[in-house]
């Protein structure tokens, strides 16, 4: 014997199987047992996690038992100490066999089986289980393949047996390349791949298996790595999917295997039934049998990856038993192909349902989105005046006439102008809106009409304006009258129907957009001034809304407050729930010249600052701001009534006191509306109280 005072080897041996060689390297030993951690890991439930271990000690190579609950053997012999190996020496480690050897050179594989007396050698040979093939792509695909003989026109596949020749079976292919691509579901799409498969091949079991990216080791019995997405079973009988053991080595590999004469082998087999008792898990008596079954009456298989790129999607398993006809080289090359086929419908499939199920969240989000907004035009109040609106909006929003909606800021023309455009037949298109009065004349020119790469400074791509985005459907041009003259030429244009050109370029451009123009400027005293040209104000006024500020509807001041209170509470769960008598009576009585977003940031504010159950008039903190052109309505009237022999000084105190009563006796806010300081106020209310 030559001493071990250099590598070995160990030859695997896995039930008939010789499976892998392991180089055996001084100060390294390996383990071997059933946990997946191990150098040698071993699938067999009479092996335990860590087994035995083969180490290098004293200049040679041992063997021990780790405790094991079966024992190791070696030649046959239970090991009770570790053991010095020799050339030749078998370690038996449950069903795993591993042979020690020096050199390769020494290693002379035996028979899978020995020749029984009763057998003869050919007999011997022909049931030896193994796989004898394996195949990374099928030629069918290769467009060389393609390519026809000059004398026969015809180019069969390769191998012993008569078979349809390779453009027939391409034609074939590309039919149902076809015919899967119009499947709308995965299920459907294997179903069809898998019956002409099998039809093709005259199989009668097959199984199309999807692998599932779970990260659990593919050797287990579980099989919690593969779903069936498709079974047929000709004869009724119960699909068995293929084994972890092939799925592992197909993996691995990459390539298509061909097994035949398999019965004998368990471990490539398989036995999960689909349809029948289990799949997975512990089988129960009657499983058991059928499973039984199954591995004596097997005979050939086929696993076939299903591939996009370097990416194993899936597989496609096929298998005879004994009284039906063996799989052969050739349905390797068609099962291969069709694996190609139906990987790359699989893949387009699964993306389709992920982008459907996006855009369905997304449709979902933004609907929501669209509620909180009050996208839907919702009209909040009672009002004649907002009624005469709503009505006025429901005639002109089916037609395609231009709009004019003018009114005071905040008063809700953007409201309208949505409503307008969600009743017109273009609710389908964008509804795009823009502030006239936020840019610059030059900025504005391409924001609306759009820009050419280079046009101006900062210019680095095109850019398209406001009018091609809402082409087909509506554009809203609030504070209008803010447009410069030479802007105002431009859109006259555009109303006119006439094309226009981006900034920077000539090419003219034709846009099928609806507009509905917005201000709360006096457009009449702006033409009289020549700041607003006549001929656009006449076009735009085809149809002119007047939305009422909210001082001349106070039947809406209350509707619309409680309705943004429980938009704030609704979003954050937690708020006031109303408002007071003295907030109600506060809001009543204001004049609200910012409108409806005024309203709307009060309640925000007392939304935000208000301690009890109820909002009260200082949470709401209302302005005393005038803005120009409003009226003011005087709350106190001294001089209303028959005439009183009073002095200025008593019309002062009684004047003084009405707007502490009207201020609720907010001296700030009194002095504010006075016109005079704090500390003025305050000197005349001592006055007062001492006269």
């Amino acid at each position: 014997m030559q001493p071990n005072n250099s590598s070995a080897y160990l030859i695997i041996r896995q039930g008939h199987r010789w499976t892998d060689v392991f180089r055996l390297e001084p100060g390294h030993a390996l383990v071997i047992g059933r946990a997946s951690s191990n150098e040698i890991p071993v699938a067999d439930e009479l092996c335990s996690r860590r087994h035995a271990e083969i180490f290098f000690e004293a200049g040679e190579w041992k063997v021990r038992d780790l405790g094991s609950r079966n024992g190791t053997f070696l030649d046959g012999n239970k090991l009770e100490q570790a053991k010095s190996l020799a050339p030749g020496n078998q370690i038996t480690v449950g069903s795993c066999r591993l042979t020690f050897a020096s050199s390769l050179d020494e290693v002379i594989p035996p028979l899978e089986f020995e020749e029984s007396p009763t057998q003869s050698t050919s007999n011997t040979q022909s049931e030896i289980p193994s796989i004898t093939h394996r195949q990374s792509k099928s030629s069918i695909l290769d467009p060389e393949s393609l390519k026809l003989d000059s004398k026969t026109r015809r180019k069969p596949l390769p191998g012993p047996a008569a078979y349809p020749p390779i453009p027939v079976i391409a034609t074939e292919l590309l039919q149902l390349a076809f015919e899967v691509a119009r499947e709308q579901s995965v299920a459907s799409a294997c179903e069809l791949a898998l019956n002409r498969l099998m039809i093709a091949t005259e199989c009668q079991s097959g199984g199309v298996l999807k692998l599932e990216p779970s990260g659990k080791e593919l050797n287990k019995s579980s099989g919690s790595q593969l779903t069936v997405l498709a079974a047929l079973q000709r004869q009724s009988k119960a699909y068995h999917p293929v084994s972890d053991t092939l799925v592992a080595s197909v993996r691995r590999d990459n390539t298509a295997i061909l097994a035949r004469n398999i019965s004998a082998d368990g471990q490539l087999v398989g036995g999960h039934q689909v349809g029948g008792h289990h799949v997975g898990g512990k089988p129960d008596a009657s499983s058991m049998s059928s499973q039984a079954s199954h591995v004596m009456s097997t005979n050939s298989l086929i696993v076939a990856p299903m591939r996009i790129g370097e990416q194993m999607l899936g597989l496609i398993h096929l298998y005879s038993r004994h009284d039906e006809p063996d799989l052969t080289p050739e349905h390797l090359e068609i099962t291969l192909a069709v694996a190609d086929v139906l990987a790359v419908s699989i893949d387009n499939l699964m993306r389709q349902q992920s982008l459907e199920q996006k855009l369905k969240t997304s449709r979902t989000r933004i609907s929501e989105l669209e509620h909180q907004l009050g996208k839907a035009a919702e009209w909040i109040g009672p009002s004649a005046a907002l009624k005469q609106v709503r009505e006025q909006a429901q005639r002109v929003g089916p037609t395609n006439a231009t709009v004019l909606i003018r009114g005071e800021s905040g008063a809700g023309k953007e409201l309208v102008a949505r409503a307008i455009h969600d009743m017109s037949q273009r609710v389908n298109g964008p509804f795009v809106a823009i502030n006239c009065a936020a840019l610059t004349p030059t900025l504005l020119e391409s924001e609306l009409f759009g820009h050419e790469k280079g046009a101006f400074t900062g210019a680095t791509d095109r850019k398209l304006g406001k009018f091609e985005q809402a082409s087909g459907g509506t554009i809203m041009l609030d504070e209008l009258g803010e447009m410069s003259s030479e802007i105002q030429a431009k859109f006259l244009r555009v109303l006119e129907g006439k094309a226009f050109e981006r900034v920077g370029g000539s090419k003219p451009i034709q846009v099928d957009v609806r507009v509905i123009a917005a201000t709360n400027r006096d457009l009449e005293q702006a033409v009289r001034d020549g700041e607003f040209r006549s001929d656009l104000y006449f076009r735009l006024r085809v149809i002119e809304l007047i939305v009422p500020p909210l001082r001349q509807r106070p039947d809406d001041i209350m509707p619309l407050a409680e309705y943004f209170l429980n938009q704030f509470v609704s979003r954050s769960g937690y708020g006031p729930t109303g408002f007071s008598e003295r907030a109600k009576y506060a809001m009543q009585k204001y004049q609200w010249p910012g409108n409806v977003r005024e309203l709307r940031n009060c309640v925000e504010r007392a939304f935000v600052l208000a301690n009890g159950p109820l909002a009260e008039p200082e949470d709401l903190a209302l302005s005393h701001l005038q803005l120009p052109g409003q009226a003011t309505t005087t709350f106190v009237q001294p001089f209303a009534g028959p005439y009183q022999e009073i002095t200025i000084e008593e019309l002062e105190q009684q004047h003084i006191k009405a707007t502490l009563e009207y201020t609720q006796g907010q001296k700030n806010r009194a002095a504010s509306i006075l016109g005079i300081e704090r500390s003025t106020l305050d000197r005349k209310l001592k006055k007062f109280q001492g006269s």
